[in-house]
């Protein structure tokens, strides 16, 4: 078997028959419970809502963005009076709603950037306003 010994083998069931999952009755106390209770377990309300453009944690906070003219991209941004610097851009893309509303229009372009932190965050420019937003956080 070589590597692999410390997979356990089990004898294959009837055909059509169910193996149990739980080894008594009382251990079937719904696994959500406990899955609740977890620091990792998190709803998708509390990752993204209909104005986000990501899916990390959501912060939407306004940051001061160094913007790269030659390559058309952040360099940098200021986010709680620390200073990201930007490796590499992992995606870009445009979030354009009610563009025929005046007072709902939302058109902004998102960049999801790698820092040399380790982290992955979500820049907006807000085109409508001409600010910039920091919308999630990946850590």
């Amino acid at each position: 078997m070589g590597r692999n010994t410390a997979i356990k083998q089990y004898a294959p069931l009837a055909e059509g028959r169910a193996d149990d999952l739980f080894s008594s009755r009382e251990g079937r106390t719904p696994v959500i419970t406990d899955l609740r209770t977890t620091p990792w377990f998190v709803r998708a309300a509390e990752l993204a809502h209909p104005g986000s453009a990501g899916l990390g944690k959501r912060v939407i906070e306004p940051v001061t963005v160094t913007w790269d003219a030659a390559r058309r991209a952040p360099t940098a941004f200021l986010w709680r009076a620390r200073v990201y610097d930007i490796d590499s851009i992992v995606q870009m893309w445009a979030v354009e709603r009610a563009w025929w509303d005046a007072v709902n229009v939302v058109s902004m372009r998102c960049w999801r950037v790698l820092t040399g932190r380790g982290a992955t965050y979500d820049l907006a420019f807000d085109r409508v306003n001409g600010t910039w937003l920091l919308l999630s956080v990946f850590d």
